[in-house]
């Protein structure tokens, strides 16, 4: 059974991460539907589009001060809008700054009886000061209980393994997948085992809580 996937990336847009993730979901068309979600806030720089034009680069928050400014919330309400939308959604991945946001997202929503999503996927993924601030002053201490895959590059030269690490501190459901690679989606036979292994644990999730009357 095929379910549909919200994905989301750091410093690309839309049209430039489904480029890029292209062999990720071709391997994985079987369990999933990608949806491709641009980050609403645009930079002043560029790179190539998949013709070669100058496209805009996208960034889910800026490094602003205090947290309010940093157009986070922006964000936040743009993945709302966008599981009202089109949803329901399963899962989410994330990638990057974008994988911070998956965090940050589950974290906010975690509570609700019904969640938008079963599942998270988070490539390069590190803790936010965002995030930081939200656990701190959040008035529980409870871990994030969605089911969570976390993909760490051991050459990541942009979000260091121990940056990467530290999500697992905040996930109580967390499977942590290591890859020889760098800051992508690492797609050797190894990790497609692991990729496939945990979207089929994610259907049978998905199935058992459809069969119960809860959507997300």
């Amino acid at each position: 059974m095929e379910y549909k996937h919200m994905q989301f990336n750091f410093r690309q847009n839309a049209d430039v991460f489904k480029t890029k993730s292209g062999a990720f979901r071709s391997a994985m068309k079987k369990y999933a539907d990608f949806v491709i979600v641009d980050a609403p806030h645009v930079l002043e720089e560029t790179i190539p589009d998949s013709e070669g034009d100058p496209a805009p680069v996208r960034t889910w928050w800026t490094n602003n001060e205090p947290v309010s400014d940093s157009g986070l919330e922006k964000s936040i309400n743009l993945i709302k809008n966008c599981v009202a939308r089109q949803g329901p959604f399963h899962g989410l991945l994330g990638f990057s700054q974008g994988a911070s946001l998956a965090a940050l997202y589950c974290h906010q929503f975690m509570k609700e009886e019904n969640p938008d999503f079963n599942f998270v996927i988070m490539v390069s993924g590190f803790i936010s000061k965002h995030l930081e601030h939200l656990l701190l002053t959040s008035k529980t201490d409870e871990k994030i209980s969605v089911k969570s895959l976390l993909v760490v590059g051991d050459q990541d030269d942009i979000i260091p393994t121990e940056m990467s690490d530290k999500v697992q501190d905040y996930f109580s459901d967390l499977q942590e997948l290591h890859h020889p690679g760098g800051h992508g989606i690492p797609m050797k036979a190894a990790q497609k085992k692991v990729f496939i292994k945990f979207f089929q644990e994610c259907a049978s999730l998905c199935l058992s809580k459809e069969s119960e009357g809860v959507t997300g």
